[in-house]
């Protein structure tokens, strides 16, 4: 299988070996007992929901972890039977769709449980049940477990398989919070305890947490780790980029100095220049943001982005590299020779995180698989 050549050059690479031997890295430095929850929520942040699951074994991965009742029923009708845990909050339509499809519900709050509460009159239903331990979003706070209680105990086919909750900073060891949300959650549990609730699993931390070493539980729910990618401001040394985002080189010119590029003509030429132009644009999630400032990699050397990105185009300075040709490969997001762009570094030129810029890598960018040296699949917005 090689690149459908009806395509322009601009794609995504997805190494599924490399995900592989994340997936391993992560579950061998686990404590016994705690199991791996593979979050590919957001199409695997872009990556590949489908394709990263396939490579998901039941050795490895106990659960996969998804925020919406569509991304796991694409799981399913994918041919995906690892357990599946469905993290948002459902209405009682998708509460029972969910379950037709043999998926675990999350619940994050008193308004969800009721709403899994009135279908577990009818059948048996097993969640997992989220606690607010202090990062203020989703799960139920303190105040409102006598509420939860009292939806538990009025449905007695309804069981609750885990308790779990989320932190809010774990990418900062020096910040207390993760420690205080602990505490929170083990006090939670144990008024959940007393009232008669003792769901025999229970889990907390995400990939920062992880790699950090703070594993409390029954599963730890990485997904950012998996990718790669640094979980915030903690290191990930053990771990491998995923994605390489790659185009090509479509127009080359020569520009005399003085020479305006692009919109708004927000760059000039201070010299007799080598401008060269790219397909992809701000379409395909390259922002905007790059314009003048951003890097890509020609030839394994840098060469900067001159003008605006637009839609569709961007152009950037090869002067400095004189044996630049139509049709070289220009990396955008990877590695190329003995340097690399890394996802941290366009998040830091972007004022964000290395999550956005993934989700970002728009749906029109191929996603190619590739398994060691055999392309294992191209998939493109044009598949049925």
């Amino acid at each position: 299988m090689s690149f459908p050549s009806e395509f322009r050059g601009t794609y995504a690479e997805v190494d599924l070996r490399a995900f592989d031997r994340n997936v391993a890295a992560l579950a061998s430095g686990l404590p016994a007992g705690t199991r791996l929850m593979a979050l590919l929520k957001a199409d695997a942040y872009g990556h590949g929901a489908v394709e990263l699951a396939r490579r998901c074994t039941p050795e490895r991965v106990a659960m996969i972890g998804v925020a919406l009742l569509e991304e796991g029923l694409e799981l399913r009708r994918a041919g995906i039977t690892l357990p599946i845990l469905v993290l948002g909050a459902l209405n009682e339509t998708q509460v029972r769709l969910a379950l037709e499809h043999d998926l675990t519900l999350g619940v994050p709050g008193p308004e969800a449980l009721e709403s899994v509460v009135r279908v577990a009159r009818d059948r048996d239903v097993a969640i997992h049940l989220k606690l607010d331990s202090g990062m203020g979003r989703m799960g139920s706070i303190a105040a409102e477990l006598p509420r939860v209680f009292e939806l538990l105990r009025s449905a007695p086919r309804l069981r609750v398989e885990a308790l779990y909750t989320h932190f809010a900073n774990a990418g900062d060891p020096q910040d207390p919070l993760t420690g205080q949300q602990l505490a929170n959650f083990e006090a939670m549990r144990a008024t959940l305890r007393e009232a008669g609730i003792d769901p025999p699993r229970h889990h907390a931390a995400n990939s920062a947490a992880t790699v950090r070493g703070i594993t409390p539980g029954d599963y730890v729910r990485t997904g950012i780790a998996l990718l790669g990618a640094a979980p915030l401001d903690v290191d990930s040394p053990r771990l491998e980029p995923l994605m390489r985002w790659r185009t090509e080189i479509v127009r080359l010119k020569e520009l005399p100095a003085g020479h305006g590029i692009g919109y708004g003509t927000t760059f000039h030429t201070t010299r007799p220049s080598r401008i060269a132009t790219l397909p992809v644009g701000y379409a395909d999630g390259y922002s905007r943001r790059f314009s003048n400032r951003g890097e890509v990699l020609v030839r394994g050397l840098r060469a900067p982005v001159v003008g605006r990105v637009s839609m569709d185009l961007v152009t950037i300075d090869v002067t400095g590299i004189p044996e630049a040709a139509a049709g070289d490969e220009v990396v955008l997001l990877g590695r190329q020779g003995s340097d690399e762009i890394s996802v941290e570094e366009l998040a830091a030129k972007l004022d964000t995180i290395s999550y956005e810029v993934f989700c970002n890598v728009g749906a029109r960018v191929p996603r190619v698989y590739r398994d060691g040296d055999t392309l294992a699949r191209v998939r493109t917005r044009f598949d049925a």
